[in-house]
């Protein structure tokens, strides 16, 4: 058979339209039904992430400024979070660079406190220890 003979003649076996359209062929399946939309998945929440690192670094050397940072940027993370509807998370790692950053700057301030009593103190008590050797 020659190609303009081949052309000419109807195709026998005609290919089934693709899915989602429709046809009058009665006995074709009904197209699929649409994929269900999932939300996507929760990120968590950067500041909170933050929030941790700065507040144990605080107990690793930056005493009182980590704890600090930690403080600020875990109250962030936490509005942040309830703000999210649901999209994002790390509640959990907020709060507790909240916990660990409060409890390392009353650490600190005792600290600082302390040594000043240390170096401070003496001086206060020179004058003192003239005064009651006099009244003796």
């Amino acid at each position: 058979m020659s190609d303009s003979q081949l052309s000419n003649q109807p195709a026998s076996n005609p290919l089934p339209p693709p899915s989602g359209t429709t046809s009058n062929s009665p006995n074709l399946p009904p197209p699929p039904p649409q994929a269900a939309l999932y939300p996507p998945a929760p990120v968590t929440n950067v500041w909170a992430v933050v929030s941790l690192i700065s507040s144990v670094l605080a107990w690793l050397g930056l005493f009182g400024l980590g704890g600090i940072a930690g403080i600020v940027t875990g109250v962030i993370a936490r509005n942040e979070i309830a703000r999210s509807q649901g999209t994002q998370t790390g509640d959990g790692l907020a709060l507790a660079g909240i916990i660990l950053g409060a409890a390392n700057v009353v650490v600190s301030c005792v600290a600082l406190v302390c040594l000043g009593a240390i170096f401070v103190l003496p001086f206060f008590a020179i004058p003192f220890g003239e005064l009651l050797r006099e009244l003796n």
